[in-house]
């Protein structure tokens, strides 16, 4: 329509001042009738009387007769109108304005060819959006199969573990995404199962003679006692089991500790101890062994009197436990030493040895459960002395180490958070 607006007042222009004659004699050089081959120029007076008309090449399936006849009043076909194809959907555009020589003036073009460019415009567009919808569709399944491998490679690796095989491992990528953070934890999820199961298959040794040992002697005793006639026998017999039997519920108590302390079920029942005094309680049961190995147990508390508010029995549980791993694996005519301190507001007891000390690729599995090394596996013991140990410690909230001694030996530690802790005075 701003092309038709534009085109109407040049021709206007043209007509007022070289008239009708002047108008037909622009339209008819070459350069402009080749130019304006799209656009009918019709010139009327008041009457609908045609003075000039200048046909277009598109107005072959219009009727411009019956509209021209119908225009006998242009006053009332002033401005835009539109003409429809007799066998064809498309339009002809009509601008019409009154000019200063009381003549009316029409400029008209079809849609034709703009309808043409639109048609032309959406089948392109059409392939286009097929070509885009299969490019997404493959490009869709290739993402997803992309992203999903990580997924079937968990899933391959699940399946297999299934199947019993715990040394497979989600294969990792370097996408450093949420799906690589899942194989990774997952694989030390794995990595940590199959070495809890080794010890366990490691242990389960141990565990069965510690268990069938005592079991085996009750039955040869009970046995021997049911075949002697002595009185005197049958209660020695009895002794011998009830003492059997006692060490098989040491042992089960234990295992069930440590089961309550993992789990967070422990129960702890805190008192305001004093250190050397339950220090001296346990160095009393274990006084007798030392001396018959030549080894001397040196205590320290600082300050003298300290006091620490704990669970007394699971404590003297600990260091019993640590003292008595300490002589068993010390020589003879050697010391250990038994440390009490505050250590940055916290209760610190260290336990130092002269022994041979643990090789360092054991000591970070030393806290575990059942754990026995090569060295101690021909002493007598459970391997659930230093686990123990540790449930004990990480109920009260505290932590544990070991580390071999810069001379000779090994140093345990545990500490202890400061809950209810007080200094008395000296008397």
């Amino acid at each position: 329509r701003e092309l038709l607006a534009a085109k109407l007042q040049e021709t206007k222009a043209i007509l007022s001042t070289d008239g009708v004659n002047g108008l037909q004699e622009f339209l008819s050089t070459e350069k402009n009738r080749s130019l304006n081959l799209p656009y009918m120029f019709r010139v009327f007076t008041s009457d609908g009387e045609t003075l000039y008309l200048k046909a277009s090449v598109q107005d072959k399936n219009f009727d411009f007769a019956k509209t021209f006849n119908k225009q006998s009043s242009p006053e009332a076909h002033l401005g835009w109108q539109s003409l429809t194809a007799i066998d064809d959907e498309d339009n002809f555009n009509i601008l019409t304005e009154k000019t200063d020589d009381n003549l009316y003036l029409q400029v008209g073009s079809s849609n034709e060819e703009r309808e043409g460019i639109l048609e032309e415009i959406l089948l392109n567009f059409g392939i286009i959006e097929v070509i885009l919808v299969l490019m997404s569709a493959v490009l869709g399944v290739w993402y997803a199969k992309k992203s999903l491998a990580p997924i079937r490679g968990l899933l391959t690796t699940i399946r297999s573990i299934e199947h019993g095989n715990l040394s497979q491992r989600v294969p990792l990528s370097n996408s450093n995404d949420e799906l690589q953070d899942l194989g990774e934890t997952f694989n030390r999820m794995i990595a940590r199962i199959e070495r809890l199961i080794l010890m366990m298959r490691e242990s389960v040794d141990s565990v069965a003679h510690d268990i069938k040992t005592p079991l085996t002697r009750i039955k040869v005793v009970a046995e021997d006692a049911l075949l002697s006639e002595k009185p005197s026998s049958h209660k020695e017999a009895l002794e011998d089991c009830a003492e059997g039997a006692t060490n098989i519920s040491a042992l089960v108590d234990q295992l069930l500790s440590i089961s309550e302390a993992d789990a967070g079920t422990l129960i702890l029942r805190h008192e305001l101890c004093q250190i050397d005094l339950l220090f001296q309680d346990v160095v009393e049961i274990y006084e007798f062994v030392a001396l018959e190995k030549e080894i001397t147990i040196v205590t320290s508390v600082q300050p003298p009197g300290l006091t620490w508010s704990l669970d007394r029995k699971r404590v003297k549980q600990v260091v019993a436990n640590l003292l008595d791993n300490a002589i068993k694996f010390s020589p003879a005519q050697t010391s250990v030493h038994i440390l009490a301190d505050i250590h940055e507001d916290m209760l610190r007891f260290s336990i130092k040895d002269q022994g041979e000390g643990i090789p360092e690729a054991d000591i970070p599995r030393v806290w575990d459960r059942l754990f026995r090394g090569d060295k101690s596996r021909s002493t007598k013991g459970s391997g659930l002395g230093l686990s123990i140990v540790r449930s004990v410690v990480t109920a009260h909230g505290g932590s544990y180490e070991a580390r071999k001694n810069f001379d000779r030996g090994m140093s345990f530690a545990v500490i202890f958070p400061k809950e209810t802790a007080t200094v008395p005075i000296e008397n």
